[in-house]
């Protein structure tokens, strides 16, 4: 088996390592060092699950660009609340990120929070959505899950000029009179204002204020 590094971000040495010997599962995997067997999984990207439509392919491109390949190894984080060291995997000669070009495939989605807003997952996310390929082809589904995710807006705040009661959707309005959707890339980015009744033009990704054209 070919020789794996691995780049420590606290020392920033090199070392050598015996590479993946198994995927647990998408984007998760063990990596055998010569001294230890260590758990990671790919940074800035989130899978399906297994009981969620998706995840044979996810877990078939995992297996096929980790297992028996040639990768390098960034630590972003030594270990996540599960115990993972949270890393961005570099794949073959060309150094192009795992995680990149899992988004881009519409594989698995981007963790923004994590990444904070990392530009390069959000252009290939955008694109994976227009291309309506992998995740955003199966519906609405993993739009209303990757907005979930979000940092919740305190109850109190969310309250406040607005009917508590009222079940009727909240879309972002640009300053330049775009329409976003929840379930949108650019909702709540840049200058702009909540409204349940949005004036303006439809963004061309989520449909705006009419999805279904």
């Amino acid at each position: 088996m070919d020789a794996k590094t691995i780049i420590s971000s606290e020392d920033n040495k090199t070392l050598t390592k015996q590479g993946v010997i198994r995927v647990i599962q998408p984007g998760v995997f063990d990596y055998q060092s010569k001294q230890y067997l260590i758990r990671m999984r790919a940074w800035g990207v989130k899978f399906p699950a297994r009981e969620q439509m998706g995840y044979k392919e996810a877990l078939h491109f995992t297996e096929t660009k980790l297992l028996n390949q040639v990768i390098s190894i960034v630590v972003m984080k030594d270990f996540d609340q599960d115990n993972i060291k949270v890393v961005d995997i570099l794949l073959g000669d060309e150094k192009a990120s795992f995680s990149k070009e899992s988004i881009l495939n519409g594989l698995g989605w981007h963790i923004e929070s994590e990444t904070s807003r990392h530009g390069a997952f959000i252009i290939s996310q955008i694109k994976a959505k227009r291309k309506n390929i992998g995740v955003w082809s199966y519906g609405n589904e993993y739009n209303q899950l990757q907005y979930k995710q979000k940092k919740l807006t305190p109850l109190l705040k969310s309250m406040i000029g607005q009917n508590p009661l009222s079940v009727s959707i909240e879309y972002w309005v640009t300053t330049f009179g775009k329409i976003h959707r929840p379930s949108c890339t650019f909702y709540e980015r840049g200058r702009g204002q909540l409204s349940r009744r949005p004036i303006g033009e439809n963004c061309r990704i989520c449909g705006g204020a009419s999805p279904s054209k």
